[in-house]
């Protein structure tokens, strides 16, 4: 994806049409399935609009009622992985509050292991993930999301310390969410061992960055 898109090229990445009944929003289903376990299946190669459809059981004129072309398949797949994250962390929310460290560090353990199956199960999407970062144009589908993780981020660290500020608890955030995104970005590109070796390196720096502020024993 170019670094500066013009409003054609924009728009033109953007779904046909958005679903509004269920059998539509079960077809647009059937079609990012299809597309993410082609991109799981081919690595490095991106499937064809073609071979989408045919794994969905679907014409390809069906696909293109809904998707202009696969780039566009592979943008709402990317938005489908990042609105993924905010019902994992919410989880964490959830639990009763941890009274010491050493419950806390479960509960971080808890959490890398399901955001690291996120990462590690869409891997062929991190492309499209860095080229949403770097434009100027599609970054504000990826700082919508940002924003609610950190929120999140926040909120759990004031439901482990209620007496945490809200500013400080977003600083925190911040730097968990950046942090843990970048590193796991490099494991990625690496082998399945480095990536383990650096959640661990994420899961400790985390730990020593948020254990002052949470007024645990």
């Amino acid at each position: 994806m170019k670094r500066s898109l013009d409003r054609k090229t924009k728009i033109a990445l953007e779904p046909r049409k958005q679903p509004r009944q269920q059998r539509s929003s079960k077809v647009v289903d059937r079609i990012l399935d299809a597309a993410q376990i082609l991109t799981r299946e081919q690595g490095t190669r991106t499937p064809t609009t073609l071979a989408i459809a045919q794994r969905a059981g679907l014409s390809v004129g069906s696909v293109y009622q809904y998707f202009p072309n696969k780039e566009a398949i592979l943008l709402e797949l990317a938005r489908r992985w990042l609105s993924s994250f905010p019902e994992v962390i919410r989880k964490r929310i959830n639990v009763p509050r941890p009274t010491n460290r050493d419950e806390f560090r479960r509960e971080v353990r808890k959490l890398f292991i399901d955001t690291s199956r996120l990462y590690l199960d869409n891997v062929t999407l991190m492309p499209v993930i860095e080229a949403i970062s770097g434009n100027a144009d599609l970054r504000p589908i990826q700082d919508e999301y940002d924003k609610e993780i950190i929120a999140l981020y926040a909120a759990w660290l004031q439901h482990v310390n209620p007496a945490l500020e809200e500013k400080t608890a977003k600083r925190l955030g911040l730097v968990m969410m950046e942090v843990g995104h970048a590193c796991r970005l490099v494991g990625l590109k690496r082998d399945r061992k480095t990536f383990d070796l650096i959640e661990d390196d994420v899961e400790a720096m985390w730990l020593a960055l948020v254990n002052p502020y949470l007024n645990l024993d």
